[in-house]
């Protein structure tokens, strides 16, 4: 029988496997990385932090589980919350509500949260998020599942992506969807 993790190794192999699948040429996950989540103008008519690219936690930033980032220019485009074993209300609650704020930072950013160790995400996700583009869960980390997990990545990069261009180039974009899927256990 295998050892149970804990969430802190869940972490660290989840970071292992995704960077392995997505390949290392264009994007990277970070561990542990902070984002910004709010800029005051301070008395002097000065932005506070005035480093942006080195968020610190208790300076306006969160620190978030795993980031995925573009390696050209350290721009983040999502973010996974980890959980193993479970997940409260509490954690949905917090964590969708840190994504929010994030979000109001980085407009492009797309948040999600894996939890490892349970076959279902349950209803409580449903029933307080707010925040969250996504969610997963990962009874095992198994190639099967980890391939699933990354495909829903890749996609939430490509929305960031698209996110990103029209806020750039000032698309003047006809419509705006988002689409909800939803796989149940077998």
């Amino acid at each position: 029988m295998a050892r149970k993790m804990n969430e802190s190794e869940f972490k660290n192999k989840l970071k292992e496997k995704i960077q392995e699948k997505l390949g290392n040429d264009k994007y990277e996950v970070k561990r542990d990385e902070n984002l910004i989540y709010k800029v005051v103008i301070n008395e002097n008519l000065q932005f506070d932090p005035n480093n942006p690219q080195n968020p610190r936690r208790g300076s306006y930033a969160f620190q978030t589980d795993l980031l995925i980032i573009r390696k050209d220019n350290q721009l983040p485009l999502v973010v996974l919350e980890t959980k193993y074993g479970g997940f409260s209300t509490h954690d949905v609650l917090t964590y969708s509500t840190k994504a929010q704020k994030h979000k109001e930072i980085y407009p492009y950013l797309r948040y999600g949260l894996v939890v490892g160790g349970i076959n279902v995400i349950q209803n409580r996700f449903f029933t307080h998020n707010i925040g969250f583009d996504f969610a997963f869960a990962l009874k095992e980390i198994d190639d099967n599942l980890l391939n699933e997990l990354v495909e829903i990545i890749r996609e939430q990069i490509e929305n960031a992506e698209s996110i990103l261009d029209i806020l750039k180039n000032k698309n003047q974009t006809r419509s705006f969807n988002t689409q909800i899927i939803i796989k149940k256990t077998k």
